[in-house]
Formats: C-alpha cells, sequence, structure tokens
C-alpha cells in the first residue's frame, strides 16, 4: 500500500491537485517530492468536489448505515457520494476483500481471504446466491436459492476426493 500510495502523492503533487490540508502553488521541475505522507485519510475529488476514492484507516461509515467492525483500506464512492464498492482490511475479523455494492446497499460481489483461505461471494436481494471457496484444503462451490438456502455443494478434497451433496433425484421413468 506505500508503494501505491507513495505514487498518488507524487502525482497529486505534480498535478497541484488539493489534497491534504494545503494546496499547491507552482510546481517546478527542481522541486523534489515529498518522500513520505502520513494521513489518517485521504479523498479523491471529481471536478464537483465530490469524494469520489477514499483511502483511509480507518474508513468512515458509509451513508446512513454502520460498520459492524472497524475497516482500513479504499472506498469507491458513486457521483451522489454512496459507497459503491471498495478494499478493505477487517484486522479484527482476519477478512481482507474487495467487494462491489447493489444499488440497494448491500455487497453484491466479494473478493478475498476469510482468515487467509480464499472465498468469492454472490448476492442477491441481500441474500448469498453463488460462495466459491477453499476451506482447510476443500475447494468448493455452494449455490443457494432466492432465500439464501444452500441447495447444491460440491466439493473436491486436497486429496483429489469428490462430493456432491443436495442434489434432488430425477423422477422416475425418466
Amino acid at each position: 500500500m506505500s508503494h501505491v500510495l507513495r505514487h498518488l502523492v507524487l502525482w497529486v503533487a505534480g498535478s497541484c491537485a488539493v489534497f491534504a490540508l494545503g494546496a499547491c502553488s507552482s510546481v517546478s521541475a527542481a522541486t523534489q517530492p515529498t518522500a513520505s505522507l502520513s494521513v489518517r485519510e485521504l479523498n479523491i475529488v471529481d471536478e464537483r468536489g465530490q469524494a469520489r476514492l477514499r483511502i483511509a484507516a480507518p474508513l468512515p461509515d458509509p451513508q446512513g448505515l454502520k460498520r459492524a467492525v472497524k475497516a482500513v483500506g479504499i472506498q469507491f464512492m458513486a457521483p451522489d457520494g454512496q459507497e459503491i464498492g471498495g478494499l478493505a482490511m477487517l484486522d479484527s475479523i482476519g477478512v481482507t476483500g474487495l467487494c462491489f455494492d447493489s444499488k440497494e446497499g448491500y455487497e453484491a460481489m466479494c473478493m478475498g481471504l476469510i482468515k487467509g483461505e480464499p472465498n468469492i461471494t454472490f448476492r442477491h436481494d441481500w441474500k448469498e446466491r453463488i460462495v466459491i471457496g477453499v476451506e482447510k484444503g476443500v475447494a468448493s462451490v455452494v449455490l443457494h436459492d432466492a432465500q439464501g438456502n444452500p441447495h447444491l455443494r460440491l466439493e473436491v478434497d486436497k486429496d483429489g476426493k469428490t462430493r456432491v451433496e443436495g442434489v434432488t433425484p430425477a423422477p422416475a421413468g425418466k
């Protein structure tokens, strides 16, 4: 993150954009870039001054919502300022992830690590529909109905053994 932040700071300084607590007045070719910048929050704003990208530690709560745990990372915002996704580290629960939110405000698609293990989750209408992951060496795909209830689970363990759960048998005579 420090490498990315350093390039972002150099870009901001080079283009004389307003940031942190001050503004650039002029930048000459002889000006040396700042080697380090320490801030709790950095907002990148659009032409109307609306924050569209925020890097913060901790991230503020999205509009109208309260986060269950403290998040550190990058927040993506729509033109109206509503959070539409982010890259976050939730240190207290061992989760790191990249999520994109639905217009209704739930995390519709997330990809990340849960306690060090990979997971991809797709949600629709606030409910899990597809979960792909690896847990304790077992790779799985779980499909849920519209109410979020799991119906089909496909697994392959670390030794190559496969398992299918929840398959409804075909009707007799077919």
